[in-house]
């Protein structure tokens, strides 16, 4: 199976306003997502041949998380791990380009992430309730989410 890739266009002078469009994902996705950014500069395209980049994204609970992404036909890439999307909420991320020997450091303007909770079965202890347990309604036999007392 193939990652999926969302495309991004990026730029360091972080006066793009194109990017009200929040990308997301699932909670717990391991090496599904990649991000491919094409880095501008005031709306040119930036060289990055000669550069190193990494993914700074801010989780929803606050932890920070740096990520190594690569270079590929002038695009940043990162394919995400199960660490960035491990926690379900809002995430806010750029990526940091630098040149070869870091004397030089830039970033992206931010983008968003919306990481969607994943339903995580829980295994229960005796007589201990299970946190989300799927139950069928009585109706019309439809499933429903609910929170178990």
């Amino acid at each position: 199976m193939d990652t999926v890739k969302i495309p991004l266009a990026l730029d360091l002078s972080k006066q793009n306003s194109t990017l009200n469009e929040i990308t997301r994902l699932r909670q717990n996705e391991s090496s599904s997502t990649t991000l491919q950014a094409t880095v501008l500069d005031h709306n040119e395209e930036f060289d990055l041949s000669q550069c190193n980049a990494e993914l700074h994204l801010k989780k929803p609970n606050g932890e920070i998380c740096v990520q190594v992404a690569q270079i590929e036909d002038n695009d940043v890439v990162c394919t995400l791990t199960n660490e960035s999307t491990a926690i379900s909420g809002n995430a806010e991320a750029y990526f940091q380009i630098c040149n070869k020997d870091k004397s030089i450091v830039n970033t992206t303007n931010t983008f968003y992430l919306q990481i969607l909770p994943g339903l995580m079965p829980v295994k229960k202890k005796e007589n201990e309730p299970q946190p989300i347990d799927l139950q069928v309604m009585n109706n019309n036999y439809e499933r429903k989410a609910e929170w178990v007392k």
